[in-house]
Formats: C-alpha cells, sequence, structure tokens
C-alpha cells in the first residue's frame, strides 16, 4: 500500500473511531436511552458525513455489545442489566489482572520506558477523547508486556478497550484521578510487584464495572 493509500485508512479509521466515541458520549449524557433506536441516515446527517463510516461505528458497538441490532427494526442502545455489566467486567479485570502480574515479572526496561512515555502524555487539562487514546494505548502495552499471545488475544476478543470512552465518561473520578490510578499502576510494574500490580489493576476495572452497573441500572427501561 502506497502512503497516500495509509493516509486515507488512517483518516477512515479515524473517523470512524469519532463517530463511535460519539455515540458512547450520546449514550453517557443521556441523549441515547437503553432502548433507544439509533437511525443511521439520521446521525450520518446530524454529523454531516456519509453513512458508510456511521454504519461502521454503529455495528463495531454491536459487535462489542453496547448496541443491538434488531432484524426488520434497526439499532438499538443495549439495555443492559447490572448483572451483565458485572460479568463482562469481571472477565475483564480477571485477564487484566494476571497480564499485569505476569508484566511486572517480564517486562523489559523498554517496554517500561514506553508505557512512562504514554503516562506522561496523559494531562488533566487534555479533552476525555485523547485521554481515552492513551488509556488504550497504556493498557496495551502492558498486554504486550505480559508476554502472552493467548492471554492478548483474550483481551482482544473481549474488545473491552473499546468501553473506555462511556467508562471516563460516566465515571465520578476526574480525569487528574484516573491519570493518578495508572500510574500507580505502573510505580507497581516499575518496582517489579506482581501482586500489588495485578490487584490494583483488578480493581482499577472492576471500578468501572460497578460505576456502569449502577449507571445502567438508574437507566433502566
Amino acid at each position: 500500500m502506497g502512503e497516500s493509500g495509509r493516509k486515507r485508512l488512517a483518516a477512515k479509521e479515524t473517523l470512524r473511531s469519532n463517530i463511535r466515541d460519539y455515540i458512547q458520549q450520546q449514550i453517557a449524557e443521556g441523549v441515547y436511552q437503553p432502548g433507544d433506536r439509533i437511525v443511521e441516515t439520521r446521525l450520518a446527517k446530524e454529523l454531516n458525513v456519509s453513512q458508510a463510516p456511521v454504519r461502521e461505528a454503529m455495528l463495531e458497538l454491536a459487535t462489542i455489545g453496547m448496541l443491538e441490532e434488531r432484524p426488520y427494526s434497526g439499532t438499538y442502545v443495549r439495555n443492559f442489566t447490572a448483572a451483565e455489566i458485572e460479568d463482562t467486567f469481571g472477565a475483564r479485570a480477571f485477564v487484566e489482572e494476571y497480564a499485569a502480574k505476569r508484566a511486572a515479572k517480564r517486562a523489559s526496561e523498554e517496554q517500561l520506558a514506553e508505557m512512562r512515555a504514554v503516562l506522561e502524555r496523559m494531562n488533566p487539562e487534555q479533552g476525555i477523547q485523547e485521554f481515552v487514546q492513551l488509556d488504550k494505548e497504556f493498557h496495551g502495552l502492558v498486554m504486550d508486556a505480559a508476554g502472552s499471545s493467548a492471554l492478548k488475544r483474550v483481551w482482544s476478543l473481549l474488545r473491552m478497550a473499546e468501553w473506555t470512552y462511556l467508562c471516563a465518561a460516566i465515571t465520578a473520578f476526574s480525569l487528574e484521578d484516573l491519570i493518578a490510578q495508572h500510574w500507580k499502576i505502573f510505580r507497581y510494574l516499575e518496582a517489579r510487584e506482581d501482586s500489588s500490580a495485578g490487584a490494583y489493576m483488578f480493581l482499577h476495572i472492576k471500578g468501572f464495572g460497578d460505576e456502569l452497573g449502577r449507571y445502567f441500572s438508574s437507566h433502566e427501561i
């Protein structure tokens, strides 16, 4: 693929990602309630984009379970129960706990330097969208440092990183608090304290699940 082709692909992926984040923002702000239908043509017109990237973003959110496609009816915001959220985030918490424990033992100095560089780019003054991208990078680096291709595949299949925007949008924690949490995980990794790294990572992920569970419970139809 030529340089121009790579640039077009990157722009397309960025647009889809921005639309995906926008939909999550609308859910977080209560504009889209659980059970609401999201009309592809209406959203494309609202954002002044073609229907293709909107369709792709909605399909991606349906794949991870945030939206629900109903035959001959359309695409709707899933009406989650607290139990479903707990199950989903519980699975991610166990996966990332194990990854953090492995990473604390196996991470190279170069991998730790990459994590530090990502965290140093986090700034409380930045927008949520930039924070979310850096959050995904950090957690991806931890998974890589765990040194397990099987574990990375499981994490990728869960696609839980795609929930990050909604989590960050509804959490009671400030961006400053969230950044501090990531630094604490890193400090445990850097100190090779595997048990503490795993335990704190578990609480970090599970905390988001608990908040999301309360959020969807308060919006049940």
